[in-house]
């Protein structure tokens, strides 16, 4: 039997017999087709149940990199209790109470100093050799949440069961404060593996010839509080990412992800037009030059700076070109995002063209006269209606009165009406 055919049988009630291997088996939510595909030491999921009780797992070490972070480290540490064995600093020469904090709230962390040199990656990779069993990297300003402790240990622990002899990564989950949900975070892998990772920064973990290693994804999250502005601000990591994007374009200015990286991390809301322009001309150019059958390290940003294309394009308006890279994504297989850009552009262009029947409305006023006031009435209903529609609200109420002064608009308060009911229900469930 194949992994993916145990994991399909969870959905069969009663296939599966309650136990620690199905309740660990819940907490896969996908893998690399050809991890997927690896034979089972049995075909009856009962016997492999009953190994499974016996199996002894690998320790975790949990592996944070730390500087200056005496006020998040306690935190972090706290909340992988019952998930790691062993916790391993790698310290890049904290000048505060670090180290101090993150023994008092785990004793018997193991700290190890690691200059810093412009390099995470020479950071995280300081592990290997110095951790066991399973490595855990863990950001000192994230935290797992309590609902799913005890959830790590146990997927790493079903892994090692099931793929004892295979080499992958494992992501857990990283949600941002207030932002985006991260899946593909490739932050676990095993002391002894092949991987190491690479990328001064946005660094991941990648096979001695630059290729992506097989991946699990599992129903375990982590918080993550670095994003927040104020901390981004107070820390200077905008800079400190543009500053190392550069420099890891320098030395490979044939590697298109590090243009899509100094792009996306360098541009600002308020960037003006030209610099949009120039940004946009830059990551066209390196997505658009690819070489055939890259690896993984190469290649991994393209359809990303395909959806950065399509911001770009947006905010220059340029539609020809969004028309290219939302297509682009839909072949890609990322149909929302294309979906959104092409949405974008329509709703713009349809917007546009709602206020231009608005204001040829209001041109037309001149031209009453009493054989057609009756058809003025309408017409100012219709503009009432139209401007509400398409966001030019401080024309709504005018045309509404004009309306009204003419015997028509009497359909429009029941708009108003149920718009107020929409708003107020809005806010209820917003307070709520």
């Amino acid at each position: 039997m194949k992994l993916s055919e145990l994991l399909d049988l969870l959905h069969v009630p009663g296939a599966v017999p309650a136990s620690a291997l199905a309740s660990d088996l819940a907490l896969i939510t996908s893998m690399s087709p050809d991890l997927a595909n690896t034979r089972l030491a049995s075909s009856d999921p009962a016997d492999l149940a009953a190994g499974y009780t016996a199996h002894r797992p690998r320790p975790v070490t949990a592996v944070v990199l730390t500087a200056d972070e005496e006020e998040r480290i306690a935190a972090c540490l706290t909340a992988l209790t019952d998930d790691v064995d062993h916790c391993l600093l790698i310290d890049s020469g904290s000048s505060d109470g670090t180290v101090e904090e993150a023994l008092r709230a785990r004793p018997g962390t193991r700290i190890v100093s690691a200059p810093w040199a412009d390099d995470f990656s020479r950071q995280r990779n300081t592990a290997f050799g110095a951790g066991e069993g399973w490595l855990c990297h863990v950001d000192a300003d994230e935290v797992l949440v309590p609902t799913h402790a005890r959830r790590l240990r146990r997927a790493l622990s079903l892994l090692d069961y099931l793929l004892a002899e295979r080499d992958f990564v494992v992501s857990p989950v990283i949600a941002d404060a207030g932002g985006p949900v991260y899946t593909n975070t490739q932050r676990i892998l095993r002391a002894d593996s092949p991987f190491r990772f690479r990328g001064r920064v946005h660094e991941h973990p990648y096979a001695p010839d630059g290729l992506a290693p097989p991946r699990v994804q599992v129903d375990v999250r982590f918080d993550h509080f670095g994003y927040l502005p104020e901390t981004i601000e107070k820390r200077g990591k905008r800079e400190l990412y543009v500053r190392l994007d550069r420099l890891s374009r320098a030395e490979e200015p044939d590697n298109p992800k590090w243009v899509y990286y100094e792009v996306r991390d360098g541009l600002t809301p308020a960037a003006p037009e030209e610099e949009l322009q120039s940004a946009f001309t830059l990551l066209s150019a390196a997505a658009d030059h690819v070489v055939p059958d890259a690896p993984g390290y190469r290649t991994e940003r393209i359809v990303d700076s395909w959806s950065l294309l399509c911001e770009l394009a947006v905010r220059l308006g340029e539609a020809d070109t969004l028309r290219t890279y939302t297509g682009l994504l839909a072949q890609a297989g990322r149909t929302v995002e294309a979906t959104y850009y092409r949405t974008l552009v329509e709703s713009s262009r349809l917007l546009g063209r709602l206020s231009v029947l608005v204001d040829g409305i209001t041109s037309v006023e001149p031209a009453e006269q009493p054989s057609n006031r009756h058809l003025m009435a309408r017409l100012f209903e219709l503009q009432s209606t139209l401007a509400l529609a398409g966001g030019r609200y401080e024309t709504v109420l005018p045309a509404y009165r004009k309306a009204v002064a003419r015997g028509a608009g009497r359909s429009i308060p029941a708009d108003f009406e149920a718009l107020a009911r929409l708003l107020a229900e809005a806010r209820d469930e917003n307070i709520a």
